[in-house]
């Protein structure tokens, strides 16, 4: 048991972490996959990278007094990682709201399957796009292997994180870098439709004048709705173009953070 009980502990560290990246990062949480599929994954994980895991002597020395302290930090980590990844879909579905509202679709809601909650028509379309880009990309393997090498280069906070303070952390800007990122994304994928219903929008209004006699508030959801739909068909490519560039962006800032967060 001498010879176990660290090594037991150590996994139970390693495996608090990969369980919640996975409760909590796109692709892998929400009901569209079993808790017991989560567990399992987050076990055979944590049973691969805990022999080969270099745990420093402080946090075997520190596991005899906090255990559970640290047990909670491993998992604080874990969400974290998960968290920065999960910035980017939330810019996704951000963008399908700015699409619904100008297509005249901000009140019609449908069930998500991944998250099992209602957002707009376009939200949940974007959604599963994010989510095909998500997994073609090879970001979902990446999560791993970005959790993975956090084992090694943040094996334990301690105290010194916390007296630095969050502003002076460098984890923390890129933390904002990378929440900050996300209206700037959404912004780049929503413009083109938007400007065009607009322009849409600016015509229909002329219109309204010149002809008063014509109702344009009845003829302006179904114009908007199809040009809409026209406009994000014809856009589509630049639109996964932009989402696998974003991708790719919120991959290197995830990395840099990592390796900065010491």
């Amino acid at each position: 048991m001498e010879i176990l009980g660290p090594q037991f502990q150590i996994f139970t560290l390693v495996f608090a972490r990969f369980l919640a990246l996975f409760s909590v990062a796109p692709g892998y949480s929400g009901d569209s996959l079993p808790f017991f599929s989560r567990f399992a994954l987050a076990f055979i994980s944590a049973a691969i990278i805990t022999p080969v895991a270099d745990m420093p002597d402080s946090l075997v020395r520190d596991l005899e007094r906090a255990y559970i302290l640290i047990v909670l930090e491993q998992a604080v980590i874990g969400l974290f990682i998960g968290i920065a990844m999960q910035f980017l879909f939330a810019a996704y579905q951000l963008a399908g709201e700015f699409f619904s509202v100008q297509m005249g679709f901000g009140i019609s809601e449908v069930l998500d399957p991944m998250s099992q909650v209602s957002m707009p028509v376009i939200g949940t379309l974007k959604n599963l796009v994010a989510l095909f880009v998500f997994f073609v990309s090879g970001a979902h393997t990446y999560l791993v292997q970005a959790l993975a090498f956090s084992v090694e280069r943040v094996p334990h906070l301690g105290f010194s994180f916390l007296k630095q303070g969050v502003l002076q952390n460098q984890l923390f800007k890129y933390f904002a870098l990378l929440s900050g990122g996300m209206f700037i994304a959404a912004l780049k994928i929503a413009l083109p439709v938007i400007g065009c219903l607009l322009l849409v929008s600016v015509t229909l209004g002329i219109m309204s004048k010149a002809a008063p006699q014509m109702n344009m508030l009845v003829l302006g959801f179904s114009i908007k709705i199809v040009v809409g739909f026209v406009v994000l068909a014809i856009l589509a490519p630049l639109i996964v173009q932009t989402m696998f560039a974003e991708m790719d962006r919120s991959v290197s800032m995830l990395d840099a953070m990592i390796k900065a967060w010491r």
